[in-house]
């Protein structure tokens, strides 16, 4: 007014008329929370969309996982003699369930191994093998025999359809080993290099 009162109001930095205002973080003027921060400290959120959080994509993009979920499970044939072959594995996390086809012969039976170790049950169905537990049990991370197979017939076997789950369900990447010839005058097919079977 007339005699210098502010009659419009000062604004939080004391200017009468002014228009500054205290923001969300208490700074008169400020600009509250900016960029990509998530409070007033400069936090950001983490993958996990916490804020300040620590959690953050592993190798293979997964957040707050351990690098391994990208990291293939490996199956492929083992010793093949007398009707039997090995299924050998290796994995990078534990094994909750397994399933397989095999062309090219006759599987009859499954049997032993990690997966009878760990009390799963495995059967055998129109060359489809399958493996899991009742009662949620799992395979250790690692590497062995899955389970032995029990067949009929020579040619070329080959492992075909894979699907190997973690305890969460989640099915693992997968990489096969080469296929293997089985053959009636040498069932395990291991020539030496003078052409005997099993040889030294």
């Amino acid at each position: 007014d007339c005699d210098g009162n502010c009659i419009a109001g000062e604004d939080c930095a004391g200017v009468c008329g002014g228009d500054a205002v205290v923001d969300e973080c208490g700074v008169c003027g400020g600009d509250g929370i900016g960029g990509h921060a998530c409070d007033c400290d400069g936090n950001v959120e983490d993958c996990a969309g916490e804020c300040g959080g620590s959690a953050v994509e592993d190798d293979c993009g997964v957040c707050g996982g351990d690098g391994t979920s990208c990291i293939p499970v490996q199956l492929g044939f083992g010793t093949v003699a007398d009707g039997n072959m090995e299924i050998l594995y290796d994995s990078p996390g534990d094994i909750s369930g397994f399933q397989f086809d095999v062309s090219g012969v006759d599987v009859i039976s499954a049997s032993g191994g990690d997966a009878e170790a760990a009390g799963f049950t495995t059967s055998t169905g129109n060359n489809t093998v399958l493996g899991f537990s009742f009662t949620g049990a799992s395979i250790s991370a690692g590497s062995g025999v899955l389970t032995i197979l029990n067949f009929e017939g020579s040619g070329e076997a080959c492992l075909e359809s894979p699907v190997v789950s973690d305890p969460v369900g989640e099915g693992y990447n997968i990489q096969l080993g080469d296929c293997v010839t089985i053959d009636d005058a040498c069932p395990s097919g291991d020539y030496d290099c003078a052409g005997v079977c099993d040889g030294t």
